[in-house]
């Protein structure tokens, strides 16, 4: 054999050797994790095990306040707070955290000093009744930073523990905690917005928008829309700018709760007995009674204090638009909305001239001046350019014009119905008052005037107008 040969067989015997002895101290070496579970069943300790249904009742007493939660037949009520709706995650949070609490492990078997946990005079205890009559008491001390811990020990026993603090959150409430900041029960997918009404101390008159059908009154003017307020006047209103009150609503959760079961004074005190605002919301729904949201409100700097729903609980709620909702805010911008398909003519006053368009047709195709046809699709234009005329927020119902109308434009209607007419005057720099069948409530941008009246010229020499008024 060879001396290359003796040397392989050698090492390959020596690397034989070292892979056996490498299984053989691994099979003796105890496993990891089998150390870490012994450790770990060795130092936690469960201090409260019992089930929900062996519950009967949770006290935490703390200097600043706690609360008692009672619990009988499946459901949960806290003391004080009768009658009032709760926050059931919160409930639910306490029995989970009274019925089971594991100890991170015990830190002091016989301590010298109580004081040195807190323990001499407790933080807080809590008071665990069960169905059988037996109870028990735990008692809190200071929080450990270096365990994330606080310290804890049964009542009567000197063994001290450290529970993980976030383990304890819900024996921090304080009773009005518990009462649930939900004002809006849950509507079904079938509700149907129908009606909401506004009166209160910043209500003269009542502020009334609900579903109204304009066809079955015979009114042309505003066949297209489905909402309007019928009080204090009827106009129609944006189907789209109420939804988004109404989902606003529907989304309002209480910021605070500041008492329940509230005495006269209370509400006194909070400006609810003459409240700034009542509204009520109506929702429908086929083959059900209405369902209706209540709210008294009152506005006190930047609070809103709220009594909803008729529920005996006093509450603060974030502003919002819909809270202080008005007349002027509410109606829609344009003052008419005739379907140029209902008109038989359209007739334009202005600067000492006398404008008037002949509308026939089944489908309106047919317009004239003074017998002379007018081009469809100018018309068009020009119809949108007079109906688009809109107020521009400023509510004046006392205005009383000086001089005659610059602008008149009159509407009339295909079924002889009356016709409707807006009329347009002088109301100082670059407005004017619209007065809508007589009745002035708003003013608008006086630009609206000059385009109309070059319009005028545009439609009868044979041109297209720009229905943009406020280009």
């Amino acid at each position: 054999m060879s001396k290359r040969t003796k040397t392989l067989l050698a090492a390959l015997l020596i690397l034989a050797l070292l892979v056996g002895l490498f299984f053989a101290v691994k099979l003796f070496m105890p496993k990891e994790s089998d150390s870490s579970s012994s450790q770990t069943s060795s130092t936690s300790v469960k201090l409260v095990s019992l089930s929900s249904e062996e519950l009967a009742s949770v006290q935490v007493n703390r200097s600043e306040g706690g609360y008692t939660l009672r619990q009988k037949n499946g459901e949960a009520s806290i003391d004080g707070l009768e009658g009032l709706p709760l926050d059931s995650d919160r409930t639910k949070s306490v029995i989970s955290q009274a019925t089971s609490m594991t100890a991170k492990e015990m830190v002091d078997e016989n301590p010298s000093s109580l004081g040195l946990y807190g323990l001499d005079r407790p933080s807080y205890s809590l008071t665990v009744t069960k169905t059988d009559g037996s109870a028990f008491t735990l008692e809190f001390g200071l929080e450990s930073s270096a365990s994330y811990g606080t310290y804890v020990k049964l009542s009567g026993s000197n063994e001290v523990y450290v529970v993980y603090t976030s383990d304890l959150t819900s024996f921090a409430y304080r009773t009005e905690d518990f009462v649930s900041k939900k004002i809006i029960p849950e509507l079904s997918a079938n509700a149907d917005f129908k009606r909401i009404s506004y009166s209160g101390t910043n209500y003269p008159q009542p502020l009334v928008i609900e579903k109204h059908n304009f066809d079955e009154d015979n009114d042309s003017t505003y066949s297209y829309f489905t909402y309007a307020v019928t009080s204090p006047s009827l106009k129609p209103v944006d189907a789209e700018s109420i939804f988004t009150q109404i989902d606003e609503i529907l989304e309002t959760t209480a910021q605070t709760v500041l008492t329940g079961n509230y005495t006269d004074a209370e509400l006194a005190q909070y400006g609810l007995d003459q409240p700034d605002a009542r509204i009520e919301v109506t929702f429908s729904e086929e083959f059900e009674e209405d369902t209706i949201f209540s709210f008294l409100l009152s506005f006190q700097d930047n609070t809103v204090y709220a009594v909803c729903n008729d529920v005996p609980i006093i509450y603060t709620l974030s502003k919002a638009d819909w809270m202080s909702l008005q007349y002027q805010n509410a109606v829609h911008r344009l003052f008419l909305l005739p379907s140029i398909y209902d008109i038989s003519r359209a007739t334009v006053q202005t600067d000492g001239k006398s404008y008037r368009f002949d509308v026939s047709g089944e489908k309106s195709e047919n317009v004239s001046y003074e017998g002379r046809l007018i081009d469809k699709t100018a018309f068009s234009k020009f119809y949108q350019l007079l109906i688009g005329a809109s107020h521009d927020g400023n509510y004046v119902p006392d205005a009383q014009p000086a001089g005659e109308p610059l602008l008149t434009i009159t509407f009339d209607y295909r079924n002889d119905s009356e016709s409707d007419t807006l009329q347009f005057y002088d109301a100082g720099v670059r407005k004017l008052y619209v007065a809508v069948n007589g009745k002035i409530e708003f003013t608008m941008m006086s630009s609206y005037l000059e385009k109309v009246q070059k319009a005028c010229e545009q439609i009868i020499n044979g041109e297209t107008p720009n229905p943009d008024w406020k280009v």
